[in-house]
């Protein structure tokens, strides 16, 4: 079966190497309206994306790793063009009690799906993407102004991959392995 979007997923890498190129207007409301189009548990849109183009404020995110910039695995977020930090919250009372209930923090999950959003939609415009979870949020929090009553969930580099960039072998379970289909 012919798939454009499982064509993009199978091509797509986490890209850490950038090229010294910006990203087009146009491109980045693309991927953020595609993160605006995810589903989320009840509609919530759980979800605030800040948009970090400042050359001294990416590098200063590249630093606010937990053991900073000598050691840390992300020192090549300073080349991104663009970081997007996603935050969960407010998250209003009748989802926190619904999370309480269920033992599952439904924002996770959602903001998750948007950030793949992202990621795809990123893919397809020629832009590369990296998932970043490696980060001292207090810091992050702090260099951005954000809000106290939001959680940083995790960010994403966005930028052109640099040529030569080559991605790193994918090894995957088999289907065999990840699934059980119950007649």
């Amino acid at each position: 079966m012919n798939s454009q979007v499982l064509k993009i997923i199978k091509e797509r890498y986490s890209v850490r190497d950038y090229a010294d190129r910006p990203i087009e207007e146009e491109k980045l409301q693309t991927i953020l309206e595609a993160a605006r189009l995810a589903p989320s548990a009840s509609n919530s849109q759980p979800w605030h994306f800040y948009v970090v183009k400042n050359r001294e404020k990416i590098a200063a995110l590249a630093g606010k790793m937990p053991l900073g910039t000598k050691v840390v695995i992300n020192s090549f977020m300073a080349e991104a063009p663009v970081i997007i930090v996603a935050t969960a919250g407010p998250i209003d009372f009748l989802h926190r009690a619904m999370s309480f209930i269920v033992k599952k923090q439904w924002y996770y999950l959602d903001i998750g799906i948007a950030l793949e959003h992202m990621v795809l939609t990123a893919w397809e415009l020629g832009l590369g993407s990296c998932w970043i979870g490696w980060f001292d949020e207090k810091k992050i929090k702090n260099l951005l102004t954000i809000p106290e009553k939001e959680e940083v969930v995790a960010m994403l580099t966005l930028g052109y991959p640099k040529e030569g960039s080559v991605p790193h072998p994918k090894i995957r379970k088999n289907i065999g392995e990840i699934s059980k289909i119950i007649d």
